[in-house]
C-alpha cells in the first residue's frame, strides 16, 4: 500500500497563485506559523493583492531582498 504524502499549506495555494499571473518565485510554509506562506516574486502592485484576497489569502508582510526578489508573508483569511 502506498499512502500519499500530505501535502503542506504552501503546495494546496500554490496552483491558485499561478493562477492570477504573479511570478512565482518559490512558495513555502513560513516557519513561525504553520498556517502562513512565505511567496516569493519579483513583482507586486495592489491589483496583484486584490487578486490575493480573492482567492482567500490575506497580506501580512512584505520585504524586499538584494537580489531583487520580494517575500510577500500570507495568511487565509478566516470568514466570521
Amino acid at each position: 500500500m502506498s499512502e500519499k504524502p500530505q501535502q503542506g499549506i504552501a503546495d494546496t495555494w500554490r496552483k491558485k497563485i499561478e493562477m492570477i499571473g504573479i511570478d512565482l518565485k518559490g512558495l513555502e510554509q513560513d516557519d513561525e506559523s504553520e498556517e502562513r506562506i512565505k511567496l516569493k516574486t519579483t513583482l507586486i502592485n495592489q491589483n496583484l493583492i486584490n487578486e490575493l484576497d480573492k482567492i482567500g489569502l490575506q497580506l501580512i508582510n512584505i520585504k524586499a531582498t538584494f537580489g531583487g526578489k520580494l517575500i510577500v508573508l500570507l495568511e487565509p483569511k478566516v470568514l466570521t
